[in-house]
């Protein structure tokens, strides 16, 4: 009889493998091009109240090159990585955002981060279809590399 109740309880438990749930949403890496490295050493991120036209500032973040931001340089661009356990410290859905630049006295704005909101068993994904930077609408791509800290939807920054 036990023989018999083992394995038709393995069968049942994997059979009903993980159970469903909201993936968690992917985020942002701002992407400059053209900037030198004194000009983005430094880059305040600052998250605000969804939907409230940037009047409701909910966190700031401070990256600092080598300190608390990953940045890759590949010819004239340089890809920001926050490096953080806070997933609310990365550009994500949950926020509007604002990326401040001080050496250049200059701030973009990223808001309405539309999301294909799915949910799954294991690993799944919640891709960004588009988002609002500085009034103009972008339909991002996802970029894939060896390197995770730099796989993942860009803002582009143009100088």
């Amino acid at each position: 009889m036990i023989k018999i109740i083992i394995p038709l309880l393995i069968l049942s438990v994997s059979l009903m493998g993980c159970p469903e749930h909201t993936c968690k949403p992917d985020y942002i890496n701002p992407a400059f091009i053209g900037f030198t490295p004194a000009d983005i050493d430094t880059i305040v991120f600052r998250a605000y109240k969804r939907d409230d036209n940037f009047q409701h500032l909910i966190d700031t973040v401070i990256v600092i090159d080598s300190y608390s931001g990953i940045y890759t340089r590949m010819h004239d661009t340089t890809i920001v990585d926050v490096n953080s356990s806070d997933p609310n410290h990365f550009i994500n859905p949950n926020f509007d955002w604002q990326i401040y630049i001080p050496a250049k006295h200059r701030t973009v704005s990223i808001s309405n981060i539309m999301t294909d909101a799915t949910q799954g068993r294991r690993g799944c994904s919640n891709p960004i279809i588009s988002f609002i930077q500085d009034g103009q609408t972008i339909a991002p791509h996802w970029f894939d590399s060896n390197k995770f800290y730099i796989s993942g939807y860009r803002a582009y920054i143009q100088n």
